[in-house]
């Protein structure tokens, strides 16, 4: 059971993105994609959910076509910048509830159990008490925590993050990927695109080097500092770890 990527490329305009990709992310792997700006990072993401048409090459998620595939499997999903409206008299709750409107008929309304998984993800996250606050009175972590409920509450076994850690602090980003960690644990595959290489190597197996092309897929304690110049360029600065 695996995300299977063969010969995947993508143009925008005439800027080619990514160059023929190649990749296998098994089922309960922790998988980070790594690479400078602009280096096709959220373009993979994007072309794996679909929210990209494939132009060249092929995606396969669990042996099936991945549009076909998403037709009728949930993948958790916290993009990288959401724009809310922060007057909007949302709570939290609500927020989380929105996972699960695909779920909906067309004109209904949030049963009962669908407000039960809503709490039972904001309990993962550990911000069940924030169920009935507004979305206005919530901090950047609390709102990402909350997000993060969002992206669980469809109870997908694949999750995948874009820069999670943008609008958390230090010690909330280290919070943030423990609990990733703990989700992994669990059985959950997680995918996440992240620029803080310390806090990778300490809850990652595996990295994916990116820069238009694929210059590295290896477990976390194999990708040096040769492949990460490589993959970032010479002036990239190493901080905290021997990559």
């Amino acid at each position: 059971m695996m995300i299977e990527v063969r010969g995947l490329s993508h143009r925008f305009g005439n800027s080619l993105i990514l160059e023929d990709i190649d990749l296998q992310i098994t089922r309960g792997e922790f998988v980070a994609i790594i690479g400078p700006n602009g280096a096709g990072k959220s373009t993979l993401i994007r072309l794996i959910l679909g929210l990209l048409p494939v132009q060249s090459g092929s995606i396969r998620i669990d042996g099936e076509g991945h549009l076909d595939w998403l037709r009728h499997n949930p993948m958790g999903y916290l993009p990288q910048k959401e724009e809310f409206d922060r007057g909007f008299p949302a709570s939290a709750l609500d927020i989380v509830l929105m996972g699960l409107a695909a779920e909906l008929p067309l004109g209904g309304r949030f049963t009962k159990s669908h407000r039960e998984r809503a709490m039972a993800a904001l309990e993962t996250t550990s911000t069940a008490e924030l169920a009935s606050k507004r979305l206005g009175s919530l901090s950047g972590g609390q709102l990402q925590r909350v997000l993060l409920a969002r992206a669980l509450v469809s109870r997908s076994n694949y999750l995948i993050l874009d820069e999670p850690e943008a609008s958390v602090d230090r010690p909330g980003v280290q919070s943030f990927f423990a609990l990733l960690h703990d989700l992994n644990k669990a059985g959950k595959t997680i995918i996440t695109i992240s620029h803080d290489l310390h806090t990778l190597s300490e809850h990652c197996s595996s990295l994916i080097c990116l820069n238009r092309k694929l210059h590295c897929h290896s477990k976390t304690e194999l990708v040096n500092a040769e492949i990460i110049r490589k993959t970032f360029g010479e002036a990239v600065k190493l901080i905290d770890k021997d990559y």
